[in-house]
């Protein structure tokens, strides 16, 4: 004899069989998946040193570089392409705002234009994202401050735009 079904699995089963039985009709459910898909459908292998670009940084500035993995510290580094893994952009500060992960969002106006995609040109306002992380603190520079920001030249390939992040060292340009 059979144990009876609880009202989860009668759901679930009814769910099942609607996504089995469909016939391509979009007002009918699909069911959830029940499997996990493993880490690496969802996140990409880390970017290895040695797949990245020159480093952008003068000789006096870096001194400022980590060493290791460019993005330690920094929330869904996957989504992160590893240009440079250390440069020093040099630009006015043109806007600050706390993201929703925690990063310091700074607008980096009137930069090298090397530094610069066609979605920092119509998307980014011309500027050059850059992002502190909450683990390597930084204090937020005034809006007209004329600085240099040193860290990882990356793309972010689900904004399309260049960005440094994170954010190592945030120094008035000279």
């Amino acid at each position: 004899m059979k144990a009876p079904r609880t009202p989860w699995q009668l759901g679930l089963l009814s769910l099942l069989l609607m996504g089995c039985t469909s016939q391509g009709d979009s007002t009918t459910p699909t069911p959830p998946s029940l499997s996990r898909p493993s880490s690496s459908a969802t996140q990409p292998p880390p970017v290895t040193p040695t797949a990245q670009g020159p480093t952008l940084a003068p000789v006096p500035l870096r001194k400022y570089c980590h060493s290791g993995d460019p993005l330690i510290g920094v929330y869904s580094p996957w989504r992160l392409t590893v240009k440079s893994p250390c440069a020093a952009v040099t630009g006015v500060v043109a806007a600050t705002d706390i993201e929703h992960d925690g990063d310091l969002h700074i607008s980096l106006a009137d930069v090298d234009p090397k530094y610069l995609n066609a979605v920092n040109l119509s998307r980014a306002h011309q500027d050059l994202v850059v992002e502190a992380v909450p683990g390597i603190p930084m204090p937020t520079p005034p809006v007209g401050s004329h600085i240099t920001v040193i860290g990882p030249w990356v793309l972010d390939t689900q904004t399309g735009w260049l960005e440094v992040h994170p954010v190592w060292r945030i120094l008035p340009a000279g």
